[in-house]
């Protein structure tokens, strides 16, 4: 017996290579409907989707580039190109943010965490779709200009860049230990 959702979530695997076409707008709302629905702990909704696409994919370029340069005006070229170049990856980026609400019932690194699985809810529909994604963070998800950018608050945080296109080349996952990882407790000593 197959399982539609089960087998979507142990064929997913993340595709570094990304090119045209990406999501359809009916296909983008589908993955963004499907955030809405991970698990969120005093329905805080702590997440906010910012698509990048198009040129705007440019001008996050740029934002990099001179999120680096102002890190260290003496960067090689190199970095700063690769900086500019990041966006490019696929045709449609999804930065996922996290602005926590203060609230002693949930912790900051709970609603982090709430954005995390809704990332991965996309991810899921993604593959589903027939598309593929991959999820980066890196320095430029820490860079207090590229989180201003974004209109972040000082605890709030970018949680991932969600990379989605095409896969150029389809990747086949690897076989996976459901034991692995994985203990009884309490420890016997």
């Amino acid at each position: 017996m197959t399982n539609p959702v089960i087998d979507a979530i142990l064929s997913r695997t993340s595709s570094p290579k990304l090119v045209e076409p990406g999501p359809t707008a009916t296909q983008l709302e589908t993955i963004l409907a499907c955030a809405q629905r991970a698990p969120d702990h005093a329905r805080l909704k702590p997440w906010a989707f910012w698509l990048v696409q198009g040129d705007d994919r440019n001008t996050l370029g740029e934002l990099f580039a001179e999120a680096a340069l102002a890190d260290n005006p003496d960067s090689p070229t190199a970095k700063i190109e690769k900086c500019r170049a990041m966006p490019l990856r696929a045709p449609l980026l999804i930065v996922a943010t996290c602005e926590p609400t203060a609230t002693p019932k949930v912790p900051n690194y709970e609603q982090q965490l709430a954005v995390g699985a809704a990332i991965q809810n996309m991810q899921i529909a993604i593959a589903s779709l027939g598309l593929g994604s991959i999820w980066r963070t890196g320095e430029m998800a820490e860079h207090p200009n590229v989180k201003a950018a974004f209109n972040l608050s000082e605890q709030g945080s970018i949680v991932g860049f969600l990379y989605i296109g095409t896969p150029e080349k389809p990747t086949t996952p690897q076989a996976v230990d459901p034991r692995y990882h994985v203990q009884q407790w309490p420890v016997k000593k």
